[in-house]
């Protein structure tokens, strides 16, 4: 856990990135930082927004969420730092965490702080406070100097607590050239728009999804084929009408899925639909968390394979028609361990 006076340090240079509202100008932009707290880490900088979503990663190592997802990654890795800003909607734990550590009364958005680890969501270890606080001057001092051109290179250091000496530097990521912007955003909620659609987390043998496959009138297979690991294959079923299933399908088709990954926020848990150009949230439940969290074991045993299933409700109103209501298939793959 981090020390009061890390804590305090970390608060005072986000009171500086959120006065300054760097995101408003540098938009799509990822940052390339180098960090020194004893040594020097590489990380990147990445503002994801939607709607009223507004958050911050830092991610290890300079590779930004497109350069993750190409490289076959459907969630941020361990040691990413997640900064929700939060307006209105700030709960009020967050605002007094804050206030306990000098943020001023009226300054909106309120950060929250949280580092993605392997066995979940946790509050920032000391080390991670520090290139945190780093992060938010190299990125407030990268967008005062943004006036000076696309390559602009900014350089600082701050003195932390304990008399510790922390230096950074800041400068745009590369390009895209295949007109792609890195910056995908936090999971779009319209997937089912105003449609009343059915939503399954299940399993089913190999056989019987091979069967389902070659009866799907679309297949979007996996880049990777797949190999029947385990006895079972996790499907994710949207139940639809029939124009519904074709929309949602059109949908699915533009957002190029990944994988299917979880999120907890306080007692919800969400289950979002990562893609390479888009991302969708499926579900935020605060119950049936165990049967997700056995769906999610059974994409381990399966070698991470799983699969979106979008179904024509009208195609099949009985159990055995079960292959002739498949509109479309998207096949998936998360990491597996």
């Amino acid at each position: 856990m981090a020390a009061n006076d890390d804590l305090r340090f970390v608060y005072e240079q986000a009171r500086r990135f959120v006065s300054a509202r760097p995101w408003e100008r540098l938009a799509d932009a990822s940052l390339y930082l180098d960090l020194k707290v004893g040594s020097w880490q590489e990380a990147c900088a990445q503002h994801f927004s939607n709607g009223s979503t507004n958050a911050l990663f830092l991610f290890p190592g300079h590779r930004n969420m497109l350069d993750l997802k190409r490289g076959g990654m459907a969630e941020p890795p361990a040691g990413t730092i997640f900064v929700e800003l939060l307006d209105n909607q700030a709960p009020p734990q967050t605002i007094a965490a804050a206030r306990d550590n000098g943020w001023p009364v009226e300054l909106r958005p309120v950060p929250a702080f949280r580092a993605i680890a392997p066995n979940g969501w946790l509050p920032l270890e000391r080390s991670q406070t520090r290139l945190l606080a780093l992060a938010f001057a190299a990125i407030t001092d990268f967008d005062g100097a943004n006036a000076l051109g696309p390559d602009a290179e900014v350089a600082g250091e701050l003195t932390m607590p304990e008399a510790t000496r922390g230096r950074y530097r800041a400068r745009r990521a590369p390009g895209n050239d295949e007109g792609i912007v890195p910056l995908m955003g936090m999971p779009r909620l319209d997937l089912y728009g105003d449609a009343d659609c059915m939503l399954s987390f299940t399993t089913i043998s190999w056989s019987e999804y091979w069967a389902l496959r070659q009866s799907a009138p679309f297949c979007r297979a996996a880049k990777l084929p797949f190999e029947e690991r385990g006895e079972l294959i996790p499907l994710v079923t949207i139940s639809g009408s029939h124009d519904e299933a074709a929309e949602i399908a059109q949908k699915l088709i533009a957002a190029d899925p990944l994988a299917i990954t979880f999120g907890e926020s306080g007692d919800v848990l969400a289950a979002i639909l990562v893609g390479l150009k888009e991302s969708y949230m499926l579900l935020q439940a605060e119950e049936h968390r165990e049967e997700l969290m056995l769906w999610r074991h059974a994409t381990r045993s399966s070698g991470g394979a799983h699969a979106v299933v979008v179904d024509d409700r009208d195609a099949g109103q009985q159990p055995a028609d079960r292959e002739a209501s498949v509109h479309a298939i998207f096949e998936c793959r998360s990491a597996a361990n």
